[in-house]
């Protein structure tokens, strides 16, 4: 068996590029030194170990991360994992020891990967992959790289593991018998790690037997029949000699079930059906006539009941950025030879037709094809029936399935002559279309290599569907499974939810969960991946906020595919940790709301070196409220405003400042694209000042639609970092310093009382002697405390130093949102345009004649009306309500100042026109005014 062509590409790629041009050993280190310039917020990059039996209580460590203080208790997303922090004496208390759980893994806990996190001082970490087995689990033994120093595995167990530095090598060793069918799995992109894990195999005759690379999911796996009786041995590295502390890994050896592949890959929602199951171990199974390499594929039928949730996406393995469109859940098979690998079912869309060899299938619609590339020169056909001008949707689901392949859809129309003769007019020929568009920009890869074409059927009769790859004259193999998809347009929609590191607009993200300080704004993005033109607004909300965090208004306009919801915590919120959901509302096609709840999204390794970050889908989007009080928080007073077009929009803005905070904070607008026509005005707001007016005008020709905005604010902060821990420090100072203090009071009590025995009478020789020992025991032990005592009160004096040097004041810059606005913007029934006399000089008591000019569009034709409201810090300018018939175009405006009148250029001032129109209408004319004496 040799290295596989079947890999992930751009997983390859992405870390070359960052090996050569950034250096294995400064990779991670710039990323990192990029995030520290932040408010703290609880990261995980590292546990160990990685996952555990179940039924089993073990050790677990957080051994890689940022912002780590006082952890106290660790989060799964499977209610039967708990966690209880490791207790240890220390000073005559007992204390939890530093990032050290007991964890607990409940027997009736699914074998699979779940979601783990961990909660301290800083909030509610992002999640890492935690993974439940069935085998014995052990601990890597360093040193072990040479083959002689092997850590030594059982069959049937699992190793937790790590590369702990650039150019580590790991080996380990296991007995097998000839004969024996054994699979080596090396889970390191699957557990989160930015390992690219090479696994070589060598026989008790040092041969090489195996060297694999990306052969299962972007890790490396082997399946061998052993040909010799003896001691083998397994070599794990990774592909560029890179290490460190995130280079974890998990390496099993054993003879249980592993699946590779399903077929069908998909099932209807509700119902129990057969399934054929193709890998390894399978008990009862019987060798298929389909095989990987030299090695033949087992075939096993089984029986699988499928949740009737099929809007849902739960998966198997490490799910990748580009399967969050696929609706799915996870199964297990569980066999009295232990629990197999976890797959992903795929929830189809009605019948589903499995190829068969030399045959085309008719498809019924809306139906599902399944089909396989399983040898190179594959190609698959199906038939439907379609109606005159009737559109169809066909689509691809390959890569999407985790499987890498480059799906090609052929259509051709079948014709029929009078004698039943078939010709074909080919119709389209569709590659890699990148069904969604990259809405994650670099933080969330939603492309993909599978197709999507949507068919207007010429006329009445067969289509022919060819699917093939894109490199089938080169490349074929049974793992590349496929769904094809026929059905007539069915508007909808899915929703993905990422939160975003607080740090400048446009830059590399890192690893967040939602972490808000009292009085603080956090942002997430949203993206919508819309199926078959669906058009409409969604508008979102979210469910399982606590008391006191809010999420005032963000919708995706129509035609949109990206927001930023802004999650705001008030001052009065208590800390709190849990799970959130966001859920997305739209119109459907038939007028019912559509609701989705939005999948969560996680990045595990920030953008580096112009190279995408490196994310995943999550298993729950995890939100929690920080002990401590925010510096600033920026508030938009006004949350959602309709508006036609030709509108001011004048948003008042406040900066709530705390804890000695009085820095000018610069704010700008973001959320609203270069193209909508609508202008914004960014403003700082001066130190020593709270409160702005900011201006954003919808101009004539802005695009109707709705547009969810903030404010991002930049600010240097001077921060204390857990200035509460001096607190604790200077109270056991105290503590230990009373302690010291009462033991030098019992030395010197016991000293005295020592020295007075040489003066004592009456006693006999063997009386003086016995006590004078005794005296001088509890003059030493009283000398014992007074050092332990002491050094214990050093220890809390470099304890406090240490706090203290830790919570001194340091200037750090924040990225803060505001509190966001939704604009909805509407066609207007005119157009107003302003002709002023003398530039807008206008002196105090007199009155200026405006001509108004209204251009009426959109199909209005009623009467205008135009009034004169006056904006904030403006007063004693006035104007009549001044009517502009239906037949009329023109009219004089006379607006007056009195001798009250604010002097100089009025700011933000307008003409505005009112008609009824689709309701009530209001378009504005920005008018420029000085009023002088």
């Amino acid at each position: 068996m040799t290295q596989t062509q079947f890999f992930d590409r751009r997983r390859f790629f992405a870390k070359v590029v960052c090996f050569f041009v950034a250096g294995v050993s400064s990779l991670f280190l710039s990323n990192s030194q990029m995030l520290w310039a932040q408010l703290p917020q609880t990261i995980v990059y590292a546990v160990s170990p990685s996952g555990g039996q179940k039924g089993q209580t073990f050790e677990l460590k957080v051994t890689n991360g940022k912002d780590l203080e006082k952890l106290d208790s660790l989060w799964f997303s499977h209610a039967g994992i708990t966690a209880v922090p490791k207790m240890q004496e220390s000073n005559g208390k007992k204390t939890p020891v530093v990032n050290t759980f007991l964890v607990t893994i409940g027997k009736d806990v699914p074998a699979g990967v779940y979601d783990i996190r961990a909660h301290g001082l800083y909030g509610l970490s992002n999640p890492r992959s935690f993974v439940v087995s069935d085998m014995k689990e052990k601990a890597e033994v360093e040193p072990n790289n040479q083959i002689k120093q092997a850590t030594p595995m059982e069959l049937n167990s699992v190793v937790n593991a790590a590369l702990q530095g650039a150019t580590d090598i790991d080996y380990f060793s296991f007995t097998g018998k000839k004969g024996e069918k054994v699979s080596i799995d090396c889970r390191a992109a699957r557990i989160d790690s930015p390992m690219v894990a090479i696994v070589e195999v060598y026989g008790p005759d040092q041969r090489r037997l195996a060297s694999e690379r990306d052969t299962f999911r972007s890790d490396p796996y082997v399946n061998l029949t052993l040909p010799l009786d003896g001691t083998y041995h397994v070599k794990v590295y990774d592909l560029t000699y890179s290490g460190g502390a995130q280079h974890i890994y998990r390496l099993s050896v054993h003879k249980k079930p592993h699946i590779e592949f399903i077929i069908p890959p998909s099932g209807t929602p509700g119902t129990t059906s057969n399934y054929t199951l193709y890998g390894y171990n399978l008990p009862g199974g019987k060798v298929s006539n389909l095989s990987i390499g030299k090695e033949p594929l087992q075939e096993v039928q089984v029986q699988i009941a499928l949740p009737a949730k099929p809007k849902t996406l739960q998966m198997g393995e490490q799910g990748f950025s580009y399967e969050v469109s696929s609706d799915g859940f996870p199964y297990v098979w569980e066999t009295p030879a232990g629990s197999s690998n976890p797959v992903t079912i795929f929830y189809a869309e009605g019948k589903i037709v499995q190829d068969e060899q030399n045959i085309e299938e008719k498809l019924a619609l809306p139906g599902e094809f399944v089909g396989q590339f399983e040898a190179k020169n594959d190609v698959d056909m199906f038939r439907f029936t379609g109606k005159a001008k009737e559109k169809y949707s066909i689509e691809v689901y390959g890569q999407r399935n985790g499987m890498v392949m480059d799906p090609v859809i052929v259509v051709d129309q079948v014709i029929k002559d009078k004698e039943g003769k078939e010709t074909f007019k080919r119709l389209a020929s569709v590659g890699a279309t990148s069904v969604f568009p990259d809405l994650g920009g670099k933080l969330f890869d939603t492309r993909s290599d599978d197709p999507y074409y949507i068919l207007t059927a010429p006329a009445d009769g067969e289509y022919r569907v060819t699917i093939r790859d894109l490199q089938f004259e080169t490349r074929g193999n049974p793992q590349m499974v496929y769904r094809a998809i026929v059905r007539q347009p069915k508007p909808d929609y899915r929703l993905v939810a990422l939160p975003l590191y607080p740090q400048a607009v446009n830059t590399g993200g890192g690893p967040a969960a939602i972490a808000l300080r009292k009085g603080d704004c956090f942002k997430i993005s949203v993206m919508a991946l819309r199926q078959d033109g669906f058009n409409e607004t969604i508008d979102l909300s979210v469910k399982g906020l606590p008391p006191g965090v809010s999420c005032k208004a963000a919708s995706i306009g129509a035609g949109k595919n990206n927001t930023e919801m802004i999650i705001q915590a008030d001052e009065t919120a208590k800390k709190w940790s849990g799970q959130i959901e966001i859920v997305g509302h739209a119109a459907g096609a038939d007028a019912k709301k559509l609701e989705r709840v939005a999948r969560a999204a996680t990045v595990l390794r920030p953008v580096a070196n112009n190279v995408r970050a490196e994310s995943r889908i999550a298993r729950s989007l995890g939100l929690s409220v920080i002990d401590e009080v925010a510096p600033y928080q920026v508030v938009a007073d006004v949350k959602e405003v309709n508006v036609n077009q030709g509108r001011q929009i004048l948003v008042p803005v406040k900066v709530v400042k705390r804890t000695g905070f009085d820095n000018a904070v610069a704010l700008a607008w973001n959320g609203i694209p270069k193209n909508s026509n609508i202008t914004i005005q960014n403003k700082t707001i001066a130190k020593g000042k709270q409160d702005e007016l900011f201006q954003i005008f919808v101009k004539n020709n802005a695009n109707p639609g709705v547009y969810t905005t903030y404010l991002q604010s930049t600010v240097d902060v001077s921060y204390r970092r857990n200035p509460g821990q001096v607190d604790e420090a200077k109270k056991e100072q105290a503590e230990l310093t009373k302690r010291l203090t009462e033991a030098q009071a019992a030395l010197a009590a016991a000293t005295k009382t020592r020295d007075a025995l040489t003066k004592a009478k009456g006693k006999t020789p063997e009386q003086m002697k016995a006590e004078q020992a005794k005296a001088a025991q509890e003059v030493k032990a009283a000398t014992d405390r007074v050092k332990a005592a002491d050094a214990a009160k050093k220890a809390a004096d470099k304890r406090v130093a240490a706090a203290e040097k830790a919570a001194a004041p340091k200037k750090i810059k924040v990225y803060a949102p505001s509190t966001p606005l939704v604009i909805r913007v509407n066609p207007a029934p005119v157009t107003l345009a302003l002709s002023v006399p003398g530039g807008g000089a206008l002196k105090k008591g007199a009155t200026i004649d405006v001509k108004a000019t209204v251009k009426r569009i959109n199909g209005f034709k009623g009467p205008v009306e135009l009034i004169l409201p006056l904006p904030p810090g403006v007063k004693g300018v006035t104007a009549g309500t001044v009517q502009i018939p239906a037949d009329k175009t023109e009219v004089t405006f006379p607006i007056k100042a009195s001798a009250e009148a604010t002097e100089g250029d009025l700011a933000n001032l307008v003409v505005q026109a009112k008609a009824d129109f689709q309701g009530k209408a209001l378009v504005d004319a920005p008018i420029k005014l000085k009023v002088t004496k």
